[in-house]
C-alpha cells in the first residue's frame, strides 16, 4: 500500500514571513495550519511543490545541556540527505495518526516518530520554537518543518544502521566541522547556537 504524508497548500502559508528560513509563529496560526492539512500519496507529495509536508522537526537536549547529532548512512532510506548531520528528529505524519482534532493529529505524529527512532529516558517537557520553511533544495521545497526542542533525561538511537549518533555541547558546535543538512543549519541557528 502507498505511504500516505499529511501536506497543506501553499496558500496557507500565504502573509507568513520566513527570515533565513525560520519563523516564530502565534498558536492560532499552528491552527489554522494544522486545521488545513489532508493526505496525499507521499509519491505525488515528493514531486508536488505547490504542498508542504508538513513535518515535526525535534531537536533533543539533555539533562547535561548536550544536543544530539545524528549522520544519516548510507542505509537510511532519504538518499537526498545521505552523510550529512541532523540535529532534528522527526518525519511524516501518517494516517495512523489521526484524529478528529488536527492538532492532536499532529502531535500523535510527533510522538510515534520520536518512539520509532529514539529510546527516551524521562521526556520532562517539549517547547514549541518556531517554523522552518527553505526553498533552496529539492528536498526542502515539498516540506514545512515545525521545530520543537525536546528536553530528556537521556536518549539513544534506535537504528544503528541508518544513524550514527552523538551528543555536543552548545559551545562544541562552532568547531564542529562535519555538514549539516539545511533545516539543521536553520534550526541552529534560530536555537543561536551557530
Amino acid at each position: 500500500m502507498k505511504e500516505k504524508v499529511w501536506v497543506i497548500d501553499n496558500e496557507i502559508l500565504n502573509g507568513i514571513n520566513f527570515y533565513n528560513g525560520f519563523t516564530i509563529v502565534e498558536q492560532n496560526i499552528l491552527e489554522k495550519i494544522f486545521k488545513n492539512g489532508y493526505f496525499i500519496d507521499r509519491v505525488l507529495a515528493e514531486n508536488d511543490e505547490s504542498k508542504k509536508q508538513i513535518i515535526p522537526y525535534v531537536v533533543i537536549k539533555n539533562e547535561k545541556n548536550e544536543i544530539l547529532v545524528v549522520q544519516r548512512t548510507q542505509k537510511q532510506t532519504e538518499k537526498r540527505l545521505h552523510n550529512l548531520y541532523s540535529v532534528g528528529i522527526g518525519g511524516h505524519i501518517n494516517p495512523i495518526d489521526k484524529n478528529e482534532n488536527p492538532e492532536l493529529t499532529f502531535y500523535n505524529g510527533l510522538n510515534r516518530e520520536l518512539n520509532e527512532e529514539l529510546d527516551i529516558e524521562n521526556l520532562n517537557s517539549l517547547e514549541y520554537v518556531g517554523l522552518i520553511l527553505d526553498n533552496s533544495t529539492e528536498v526542502s521545497r515539498v516540506h514545512l518543518g515545525v521545530l520543537f526542542i525536546a528536553y530528556v533525561t537521556n536518549a539513544d538511537i534506535k537504528e544503528k544502521e541508518n544513524f550514527k549518533e552523538l551528543w555536543l555541547k552548545e559551545t562544541e558546535f562552532k568547531k564542529f566541522n562535519g555538514e549539516f543538512e539545511g533545516w539543521s543549519k536553520i534550526a541552529l541557528r534560530a536555537l543561536e547556537v551557530i
